[in-house]
């Protein structure tokens, strides 16, 4: 697939043909200029900004986009990947970040894009649906977050041999 479809701005840091810390950060910094706060790194999906407006999993062209194949950088690509992947064996996807990153919101956006993808399974959905009661335990204010975690967050989905989310949990 085509990783490199904005011009002189890869969408994989690994293509660069030097890849050094400033071939990084300059890549990075113009990726972010022109709107681009995602970035890959081989399989690894770096976003910065996440503040930033973006669209969601309520946004159906772009959920479109992805349950077909989509490869540009964005967290619907990871959770999609890792969906697609799930004859092969366990997946995982390892959300990591400063407090106020966003790792809440990427978490909750994965588990919406996998609820769209099984419209029928509604395991997903209803771990979307506790995400707030968990978030009431535990969270504080913060500088830079009003409604920081104070503690780390386990979701599981456990598949039938069919891909289709088979039980659920979160701790």
């Amino acid at each position: 697939f085509d990783r490199n479809n904005m011009a002189g701005q890869p969408d994989d840091l690994l293509s660069l043909d030097v890849l050094s810390a400033d071939t990084i950060a300059d890549t990075v910094e113009r990726r972010f200029a022109s709107r681009q706060n995602a970035t890959w790194v081989g399989e690894i999906l770096l976003t910065l900004n996440p503040w930033a407006p973006h669209a969601s999993a309520d946004d159906a062209v772009l959920l479109e986009d992805y349950t077909q194949g989509a490869t540009s950088p964005h967290v619907f690509a990871v959770a999609a990947a890792a969906h697609a992947e799930l004859a092969a064996g366990k997946q995982y996807i390892v959300v990591s970040g400063e407090s106020g990153a966003g790792k809440t919101e990427c978490a909750k956006s994965v588990l919406k894009f996998i609820a769209q993808l099984e419209e029928e399974a509604p395991l997903p959905a209803l771990l979307l649906a506790t995400s707030p009661l968990l978030e009431a335990f535990g969270n504080a204010s913060t500088g830079r977050n009003s409604n920081s975690s104070r503690f780390g967050k386990l979701i599981e989905v456990h598949y039938s041999s069919a891909s289709a989310s088979a039980s659920a949990s979160s701790s």
